[in-house]
């Protein structure tokens, strides 16, 4: 089978500043061929050096991600395929390991990147994600104040609203990215690292599928989510942040979610589980990782939070000992969840608390009438 598909864009280039659009793939049996630029640059790959290949099909769009040569690459093209050619894509990338993204869950986070789930507050019985309409809506800006922001961070840190600048894309929203969240009823391959993290974390909590709020069915949708830009430092041995904000227009769904991620083990239990999901996308199979410290991370700041870190290898990413760091916060119709990927926790750790106590700050501040 061969195909030719025209009409996509490349992030990043295949050389130094080399062309990204209009990008033409020619695909068979053999490998893949990218035409990039007016005149078209030829690269041409073998399956056999493709990795973590990905294929993520929306009505905004569709997007094939790939690992080649440790470099991650995601291609776009705006607008549905045509059902033929959408067939013949999946098939052919599918003949060659490729994994076709689910329907998102309301967490949000299989737009792009490397198509997994944030695992926050949500079950599969979820939601396709679309951008938010153009809105001036006190709700929304109230939410997106909420995340971090430069201000928090000293200067020296960077932010970046690429896809492809943290490993914590794996888990997460793509940064700067807003929302707006609606019901979709397909559920993830049993064998994806979301529905592998789903088990671990009903298996640990003691909770049913049908039950459960997290990862599971009873799962709710939030009215809008934006995510933050991603902060990265090189101190600490390095440090990656970044925050995901919900708005539920009813406080019932929020008490209920609240309910739940108050039981004893939940922190332990949720960054195993996102562990998992970030391992496993990152080229392990079935990662089952057991090895949780629950932090207290908000010392100053009154408020409903919790936090647990997880250590993690992802030589893939060029991370090889680090932790994840994951911080749940709720008050009122929010509902916000801080990530970190951190070389030294223990020299991080007074930092990521200074991050918490500003962002809880914010979360319990906010009149329920702004947002």
């Amino acid at each position: 089978m061969t195909l030719r598909s025209e009409g996509w864009s490349v992030q990043p280039s295949f050389s130094p500043h080399g062309p990204t659009s209009p990008v033409t793939l020619l695909l068979d049996d053999a490998g893949f061929t990218q035409l990039a630029g007016q005149p078209a640059v030829a690269w041409q790959t073998p399956w056999s050096e493709v990795a973590q290949l990905r294929l993520v099909r929306r009505r905004r769009g569709t997007t094939i991600v790939m690992l080649v040569a440790g470099t991650l690459y995601q291609w776009r093209r705006d607008g549905a395929l045509g059902p033929e050619e959408s067939t013949e894509l999946a098939a052919l990338l599918g003949a060659h390991g490729g994994r076709e993204a689910p329907r998102l869950r309301r967490a949000g986070a299989l737009v792009v990147a490397l198509v997994v789930t944030l695992a926050s507050f949500g079950g599969y019985f979820a939601s396709l994600a679309s951008p938010a309409r153009a809105t001036s809506s006190a709700q929304l800006r109230a939410l997106e104040a909420v995340n971090l922001n430069a201000g928090d961070v000293s200067s020296t840190w960077g932010a970046s609203d690429s896809v492809n600048s943290s490993a914590l894309q794996l888990i997460l929203t793509p940064p700067g990215e807003v929302l707006t969240l609606t019901t979709d009823t397909t559920a993830p391959p049993a064998d994806s690292p979301y529905a592998l993290a789903a088990f671990h974390f009903q298996r640990c909590l003691g909770v049913s599928n049908v039950d459960d709020r997290v990862f599971g069915q009873a799962g709710q949708e939030p009215l809008y989510q934006v995510a933050s830009p991603i902060f990265s430092s090189s101190s600490f041995g390095g440090v990656q942040v970044e925050s995901v904000a919900q708005y539920y227009p009813n406080l019932a769904d929020v008490a209920a979610d609240q309910s739940e991620m108050s039981r004893g083990d939940f922190s332990r239990c949720f960054v195993e589980a996102e562990a998992d999901e970030l391992v496993g996308a990152s080229g392990s199979l079935t990662p089952d990782l057991r090895g949780a410290t629950v932090l207290s991370l908000h010392p100053f700041v009154k408020g409903w939070v919790r936090a647990a870190s997880e250590a993690v290898s992802l030589p893939l990413a060029g991370l090889a000992h680090v932790d994840l760091v994951i911080v749940v916060e709720v008050s009122g119709h929010y509902e916000v969840t801080l990530a970190a990927l951190v070389g030294s926790l223990s020299s991080a750790r007074a930092t990521l608390a200074n991050l918490v106590n500003a962002q809880m700050l914010r979360v319990t501040s906010t009149p329920a009438s702004a947002a």
